[in-house]
C-alpha cells in the first residue's frame, strides 16, 4: 500500500517539473540597438577585467570638492596587474588623487594586452536631485548614440 503511494507521489512530482518547463518563455534575440551592442569608448576597456571606483569621502563631497585628472598606469604585462599609478594631471585635490591612486591600483587587465596606459578619473558633484537625473539622461542618449 505504501510504495502505490510513492508511485503517485513521483509521477505528480515528475509531472509538475514536465509542466513547469513547457511554460517557461523561450529566449528573444538581442536587438541590435541595445547596450549589449554598445562599443567601447575607450579600446583598453574591452581588456579591462576588474575596476574599482574610487572612494569619494564624504569629507570632500560635504566641501565640495570636485575636479578631473589623468593617472598614468604602469602594467605587469603577464598577469594585467597594475605595478605602479602616477599622477599625470592632478583633480586639483590631494584628497581626491589618492583616493583614485589607491582604487587604480586594484585595476586588473587581460594579460598581455597592455604595458602602459593614461585613465581619466572625474569626481563630480551634482548639485540638484533634478541635475544628477538630468545627467544620467544624457549619459544614456549618449551611450544609445555609440
Amino acid at each position: 500500500m505504501i510504495a502505490p503511494l510513492y508511485r503517485l507521489i513521483s509521477v505528480l512530482s515528475i509531472g509538475m517539473c514536465c509542466i513547469g518547463c513547457s511554460t517557461s518563455q523561450p529566449l528573444r534575440p538581442i536587438p541590435n540597438g541595445s547596450a549589449a551592442f554598445t562599443s567601447y569608448a575607450e579600446p583598453w576597456q574591452k581588456d579591462l577585467l576588474q575596476s574599482v571606483p574610487p572612494v569619494y569621502s564624504y569629507q570632500d563631497r560635504a566641501a565640495w570638492r570636485q575636479g578631473s585628472g589623468t593617472f598614468h598606469l604602469i602594467l605587469d604585462s603577464s598577469t594585467g596587474t597594475v605595478m605602479q599609478v602616477s599622477i599625470k594631471k592632478s583633480t586639483g585635490h590631494a584628497s581626491l588623487d589618492v583616493a583614485a591612486v589607491s582604487a587604480l591600483k586594484q585595476w586588473r587587465f587581460r594579460p598581455g594586452s597592455w604595458k602602459t596606459l593614461d585613465i581619466p578619473v572625474h569626481f563630480l558633484i551634482h548639485k540638484t536631485h533634478q541635475e544628477y537625473r538630468e545627467a544620467v539622461r544624457r549619459d544614456q542618449q549618449q551611450k544609445r548614440q555609440l
